[in-house]
């Protein structure tokens, strides 16, 4: 059923894509051995007009300041050269000099302004880049030690000569000694969209690795850099931070988004030539893949949307301690999986056992309306979500049910007796469930920020029967949402898990954000 199903999905896409009507979306994996490092240089205010001259930014885009990580005092400018392995799309040592740039929208993003790649590589600046090898390696003492080295075109090829281009070495501390730091959202949000010099930019799709890493912050003492770039003389000679990433970061890639999707930030012969070599290329990618989901040898991927209109609805109801073993039985929970407790929003004091329901539209392979009543849970490994009972108002498939008949579900957003009135209801007769409320407006008394341990459980969504989707998302689910007082929230609950719970739901949210999602369908079923 996984292979026939997703992998028809498959080679439908691989058709748009090679026909310029769809975004090819694939995996690039940062690789944990040898670790990931970001040296975060500063460019100083009065050197930063000097910078983005030599930097070349393209027309629109103007240097944007960022705080890179939760302890950095104030927003700056940067030069950040992060040198990693990567896995998927492209495979291989890289480096990447990037800096932050607001691209007209007043969002910070990643603008590549140099990548080197020791296997070679395919950007949209070359597009064909040859390998410029270089060193990059933990030795026996646990020191990182890169050395990039420049190079120079001799008779059309690229030869390295023994001049230092950039080296450092960076000293991983003893465990007992780690710093650990956390990724600002404003950092994270930075790499939804990653821009080259010519406005091209691709586009990424995260989970917790990217937004919640095991990421550590290196004594600046252990660290050494000989930096002879042309930028060099733009920023500061002591780095503001040096972070190393201890495990895989994993992305999905949507690589020259803008391509498909022009969006004015690439002058029209670039447009048109990128154009045809993606639908080429990335169109005959796909296929290959596509025959690979077939055969299953190969994940799918599967691209959808959480709409933003009407606004997605979340009400979020404690399980009491009294209630949590009857609810567990009733959850059939498969082996493996344990209830497990999370904090909902940043500023929860403890962690609790929560019933979830979720109603939002969602386009992709199928739209329309689902709702999802969910609770969360561990498998070992993490903090997941965990599907107790899914329905959609048009024909959908799923690894318990397989295929359901459309269900009846209305949610609506829209005026009522001068109010905004958000009006949901699910299924029919003696079981259904019912809710409304009015719509407050969104701003800073009805914000809350769900905690990242909250957004990361949907890095793997189980099922029922032990299936699971893995999730990638964009940054949006990390958006403030709008809270409503329970209290004015009418509800009318025969779904048989009220039985476990109050009610009255402890928390509702609205989130009016909209996201873009891709996830890997029944992702611990291997081969099927």
């Amino acid at each position: 059923m996984k292979r026939t199903e997703f992998g028809r999905l498959a080679l439908d896409d691989s058709a748009l894509i090679a026909a310029g009507e769809k975004e090819a979306v694939l995996d690039f994996t940062v690789e944990d051995t040898p670790p990931s490092i970001f040296i975060n240089l500063i460019v100083p205010d009065e050197k930063a007009e000097d910078f983005a001259a030599v930097a070349s930014l393209p027309p629109g885009f103007s240097l944007a300041k960022v705080r890179i990580i939760e302890s950095d005092p104030v927003e700056r400018f940067w030069l950040s050269v992060n040198v990693y392995r990567v896995s998927g799309l492209t495979t291989g040592l890289r480096t990447e000099w990037s800096t932050y740039v607001d691209d007209g929208s007043g969002v910070p993003r990643f603008m590549i302004l140099r990548a080197r790649a020791s296997e070679g590589s395919l950007d949209p600046i070359g597009p064909l880049a040859p390998p410029e090898p270089f060193t990059h390696l933990v030795d026996p003492a646990g020191v990182i030690r890169t050395d990039i080295r420049k190079t120079v075109v001799q008779n059309g090829a690229t030869v390295l000569t023994p001049n230092n281009m950039f080296s450092s070495t960076v000293a991983l501390p003893e465990v007992a000694d780690r710093q650990y730091v956390l990724p600002t959202r404003q950092w994270v949000t930075a790499n939804d969209f990653i821009y080259w010099r010519n406005g091209v930019n691709d586009r990424i799709f995260h989970n917790s690795t990217s937004h919640s890493p095991q990421l550590i912050s290196v004594d600046l003492g252990d660290v050494t850099l000989q930096d002879n770039t042309e930028w060099a003389p733009f920023v500061d000679p002591i780095p503001g931070h040096v972070l190393v990433y201890l495990d895989k970061i994993k992305f999905k890639i949507g690589p020259w988004w803008n391509i498909t999707q022009p969006d004015g930030r690439v002058d029209p012969t670039t447009l048109a030539s990128l154009q045809a070599l993606k639908k080429t290329l990335y169109g005959g990618l796909t296929s290959v893949s596509a025959v690979q989901v077939l055969s299953g040898n190969e994940e799918p991927l599967v691209q959808s949307s959480v709409q933003g209109s009407p606004a997605a609805v979340n009400w979020h109801w404690k399980i009491p301690a009294d209630k949590l073993a009857a609810f567990g039985a009733a959850a059939h929970l498969p082996a493996g999986l344990t209830l497990s407790t999370v904090r909902l929003q940043d500023g929860d004091a403890v962690a609790d056992h929560w019933l979830t329901l979720n109603v939002h539209a969602d386009t992709g392979a199928s739209s329309g309306l689902r709702a999802e009543w969910s609770t969360y849970v561990t498998d070992g490994v993490g903090l997941r979500k965990f599907v107790l009972e899914s329905r959609a108002g048009y024909r959908s498939l799923d690894p318990v049910n397989l295929f359901s008949d459309p269900y009846p579900i209305a949610h609506t957003v829209g005026p009522v007796a001068g109010d905004t009135v958000v009006a949901t209801s699910i299924g029919s007769g003696p079981t259904a469930f019912s809710s409304s409320f009015a719509l407050p407006e969104a701003g800073p008394s009805t914000e809350v920020v769900a905690t990242r341990e909250w957004v990361g459980s949907s890095d793997l969504r189980y099922w029922r029967n032990g299936v699971a989707d893995r999730e990638f998302y964009e940054s949006s689910v990390l958006d403030p949402k709008t809270s409503v007082d329970p209290a004015a929230v009418s509800v009318t609950d025969g779904s048989v898990w009220s039985a476990f719970v109050g009610a009255t739901p402890d928390r509702v949210w609205v989130d009016r954000s909209g996201t873009d999602t891709v996830t890997n369908p029944w992702f611990n079923l291997k081969g099927l």
